[in-house]
């Protein structure tokens, strides 16, 4: 079964940062779930390693949500062609 990037980053989120699954969803703010953009740079290095991709220098990366991120990577992954 393949799994979304947006099942990984929660995947992500439950086990390094102990939230519950609930409060995440596409919409939900980084800042509702005391998230800085230090830590949402480690959590896209981490789904980088995953999925086998490389975060550029000219992205922006100032995410709101965890959809964003999410999102994101999808790009990516699109471009890379990597899965």
């Amino acid at each position: 079964m393949t799994t979304t990037v947006f099942e990984d980053l929660r995947e992500i989120l439950m086990k390094d940062y102990e939230l519950p699954g609930e409060r995440l969803t596409r919409e939900t703010p980084l800042e509702e779930i005391d998230l800085d953009s230090l830590a949402a740079m480690e959590i896209l290095f981490s789904l980088e390693e995953r999925y086998h991709v490389s975060i550029e220098d000219t992205d922006p990366t100032p995410f709101a949500t965890l959809g964003e991120i999410a999102d994101y990577v999808d790009r990516l992954v699109a471009r890379s062609g990597a899965s």
